[in-house]
């Protein structure tokens, strides 16, 4: 282990519902640092006590402590995989350790069988530095770290999460539904501590961006860039963002003549970025930033000399732009109508599917069930004199029903009513699909 810098680590295995401790999740990285050259050949592992405790900080000799936390590792099994980043695994559950024993200073231990092939040149993985993991003092810092590093391009040292749902965030982090239930806290706890933890204490820059859905908060995602030094003899400005990493907004502020770095570092403060006094409450940084990109479009080119600094200024000291609400309000009303307007249609064409379909059923029964028609035929005619009176008896049933539109509706809704087990399948698949989009429809209303 004395060589080991880094641990190659499936993203399954990053992407874990985190019930264990910070020394648990280290101490397993550890282990598997220490296996992992030997997964694909040897079932059993070994590592000297006296090294797995010196890389775990410990400096005490008993060794009871980390005997229970071996232990629990054995008999904790968690979910793998939660956001999904694996595709080829859909979805897992391991005990992170199949057995441990500890003889004359040396731990054996081993994985179970599935989970030590999937652990073994796994084709979607990050780099996790094992002196870097040693720095936390909590779990979540560990854990989101290890989450941001499997969506960091290495290549352009800069990567984002997709959108997390808030329930699988617990879960990444082990926090169940009774702890911090109200957001605030929750935020600060378990998404704000840990972010400026990982900024103060790595060479990584975290920032977190909101998903609201009906004015709460429903989701994260997370930006992360790794922070290079730039050599002391460099005078150049450094790339925050190389070739065509630049996120939206900073693509938008640089349009507007901001320069990369400053565009950049706005991007990366997010609300840090905003007099403190002055910060707002409840709108994503991406809304706030356009909101001030709006009210510098909205001034008199001729009393604006410096747009690039009236925008920073409009930034930092958070300048009202009463204006804005209403047009956002107006362009969320029109995109409420036009995707109203969509679904509506979409709505038409599979009613008008739906019906064709149903038709084509009826054809089929005519075609190749004569009984079955006749009868049918034979029912409707009966009904009212009126029906009577659209038959021709000089053709056979069958011209009958091509040729007279009124009367082949008759017979098809009277084979729809009285055989629904023949039209189930297409009943049940368009209707459910109706219906989803009449709820949509109505929700907009």
């Amino acid at each position: 282990m004395n060589d080991k810098t880094e641990v190659i680590k499936a993203s399954a295995a990053i992407q874990i519902e985190n019930g264990i401790t910070l020394l648990q999740r280290r101490a397993w990285n550890l282990l598997l640092a220490n296996a992992y050259d030997e997964l694909s050949s040897q079932e059993k592992h070994t590592v000297e006590v006296a090294e797995l405790t010196r890389a775990l900080g410990y400096t005490s000799r008993n060794d009871a402590h980390l005997k229970r936390l071996l232990k629990e590792l054995v008999s904790t099994v968690l979910e793998w995989n939660l956001v999904g980043k694996d595709r080829a695994q859909i979805w897992g559950a391991a005990a992170l350790l199949a057995e441990v024993e500890i003889e004359n200073g040396i731990c054996t231990y081993a994985f179970g069988p599935t989970l030590r092939h999937r652990l073994y040149n796994p084709k979607v993985y990050a780099r996790i530095s094992l002196s870097l993991q040693s720095k936390f003092d909590s779990k979540h810092a560990l854990a989101l770290w290890e989450l941001c590093l499997d969506y960091l391009d290495t290549t352009k040292n800069y990567g984002e999460t997709p959108l997390i749902g808030l329930e699988n965030y617990r879960r990444l982090m082990g926090i169940s539904e009774d702890m911090y239930p109200q957001f605030k806290e929750f935020n600060r706890r378990v998404i704000k501590d840990p972010i400026d933890e990982i900024n103060k204490k790595t060479d990584f820059s975290l920032a977190v961006e909101y998903r609201r859905k009906k004015r709460k908060i429903d989701a994260v995602k997370f930006r992360v860039r790794h922070v290079l030094p730039v050599p002391q003899h460099s005078t150049s400005q450094s790339v925050l963002f190389p070739d065509d990493g630049l996120p939206d907004i900073v693509r938008e502020l640089m349009k507007l003549g901001l320069s990369e770095h400053d565009a950049g570092d706005i991007w990366q403060k997010q609300f840090d970025c905003v007099n403190v006094d002055r910060r707002p409450k409840d709108i994503p940084f991406d809304t706030y930033v356009r909101e001030k990109i709006h009210l510098l479009n909205q001034q008199d080119r001729g009393k604006v000399r410096n747009k690039t600094g009236f925008l920073l200024t409009a930034i930092k000291q958070n300048y009202a732009n009463p204006s804005f609400e209403i047009s956002q309000r107006k362009e969320i009303k029109s995109d409420a109508l036009a995707s109203k307007r969509e679904m509506e249609s979409r709505k038409d064409r599979l009613e008008r599917e739906y019906e064709e379909k149903k038709a084509a059923i009826c054809r089929e029964i005519v075609k190749e069930e004569k009984m079955l028609f006749q009868q049918t035929l034979d029912e409707v005619l009966h009904m009212s004199r009126f029906n009577r009176t659209m038959y021709d008896d000089t053709r056979s049933p069958i011209q009958n029903y091509y040729a007279s539109p009124s009367l082949a509706s008759l017979i098809d809704e009277r084979l729809f009513q009285a055989y629904p087990e023949r039209f189930k399948l297409v009943e049940e698949s368009y209707r459910s699909k109706i219906h989803d989009l009449n709820v949509k429809i109505e929700a907009l209303n």
